[in-house]
């Protein structure tokens, strides 16, 4: 029978990708735990595009891979060796070149908007106010460690501005 429970985390504890325990209420898992919500919020929102676009499925498919390296390397920035992303500059150009086909097809307004015209459209607006939670918390986490953030600030700043387009292109093209 196989058990999907170890208990080891019935006081409280965790463990990060080097085995180091730490408490659950750690900022390192705090910061894995806002990925991995958004990850599954993407998830909806692929459930709710169905087949509107097979190219915006295809993007939130690649991001949710890319946020399960990001968890990795989050997990591990503390230890001595820790997990590297290998592609975070092309994950960075790839997000940038996203974000560019998906604005020469949209009308991007000069004003605040109000999610609500579409419900694929108040998702990516909640992908996007969760992306810059967890950017936020990135920001204090690394700042608190004095760590080169340069593989992945940029990638978690940019992920607001994609969800954003999306939120858009989903309320002008996809209604």
């Amino acid at each position: 029978m196989t058990v999907s429970s170890t208990h080891k985390g019935d006081q409280g504890f965790t463990s990060l990708l080097s085995g180091e325990r730490v408490r659950k209420d750690h900022p390192i898992v705090e910061l894995v735990g806002e990925v991995d919500e958004l990850a599954a919020w993407i998830g909806i929102a692929r459930s709710e595009l169905g087949e509107k676009s097979n190219k915006i499925d295809d993007i939130l498919e690649q991001l949710q891979g890319q946020l399960s390296l990001v968890m990795a390397f989050i997990s591990s920035s503390q230890s001595e060796q820790p997990y590297l992303l290998p592609a975070s500059p092309t994950y960075l150009s790839i997000v940038e070149d996203w974000i560019a086909a998906i604005e020469a097809q949209i009308n991007v307004p000069n004003v605040f908007l109000k999610a609500g015209k579409t419900k694929l459209g108040a998702y990516f607006n909640l992908l996007r106010v969760i992306s810059r939670r967890m950017e936020r918390k990135a920001v204090v986490l690394f700042a608190e460690k004095d760590k080169d953030t340069s593989q992945i600030l940029p990638y978690l700043n940019r992920l607001s501005t994609l969800f954003y387009v999306l939120w858009l292109f989903a309320d002008q093209k996809l209604d």
